[in-house]
């Protein structure tokens, strides 16, 4: 009866221990994100997430063995797109678009997404772990693509990774480098060209 009595009360003490362990996570990413857009990627340290998530750099360094690594955790919390079937390869990547803006003007992604793209043109150890991520952000336009050849839209042969980039490539001109038209209207004018570009049917 004794041992029966100790194992539940094992079990009280070990239950609560899960929860705080979620919680302290959320508490260093929160921290993390905060702090990197308010202060940007130099002078984030792993101390100060520490503090400001009133936790140990240990504990942190357990799940996150660098600075990087606990950075792009943290970007990767970020809402991932999702490939909707709207009937047609223009409509399709339209939704996308559209989902990408409201990621994109929501806080704090609005502020830390032009820091890391800065930072990880010289920094090989963000870089490393930044790129990754990036190409599976790139698979909803992946899944795009794919089922516009699949509903016969598009050639076979096409070649999905140079659309991507085109696409890409002028979001980021229009974001970063020209403060160019970033609207719907405008964007599907792009798509439009893009899609006669590969030889989109009906384009």
């Amino acid at each position: 009866m004794k041992g029966h009595s100790q194992e539940i009360a094992g079990e009280a003490r070990r239950k609560p221990g899960r929860p705080r362990s979620k919680k302290s996570e959320e508490a260093i990413i929160s921290a993390t994100t905060k702090l990197l857009n308010d202060e940007g990627y130099a002078k984030l340290t792993v101390g100060k997430v520490a503090a400001h998530a009133k936790a140990s750099k240990s504990t942190i360094y357990r799940r996150w063995p660098t600075k990087e690594h606990l950075i792009i955790e943290a970007f990767n919390r970020w809402p991932a797109l999702t490939p909707h079937d709207k009937g047609d390869v223009l409509s399709d990547l339209l939704d996308l678009y559209r989902q990408f803006l409201r990621v994109l003007h929501r806080p704090p992604s609005n502020g830390i997404m032009p820091t890391l793209v800065a930072e990880r043109a010289h920094n090989p150890a963000l870089a490393a772990v930044f790129d990754p991520l990036m190409q599976m952000r790139r698979d909803p336009a992946r899944a795009v693509f794919r089922r516009a050849i699949e509903r016969g839209e598009l050639a076979r042969d096409t070649d999905t990774e140079l659309a991507i980039d085109a696409i890409m490539g002028a979001t980021v001109l229009r974001l970063y480098f020209t403060s160019g038209d970033l609207s719907v209207k405008s964007m599907r004018k792009y798509l439009v060209v893009v899609l006669r570009g590969l030889g989109a049917r009906g384009y």
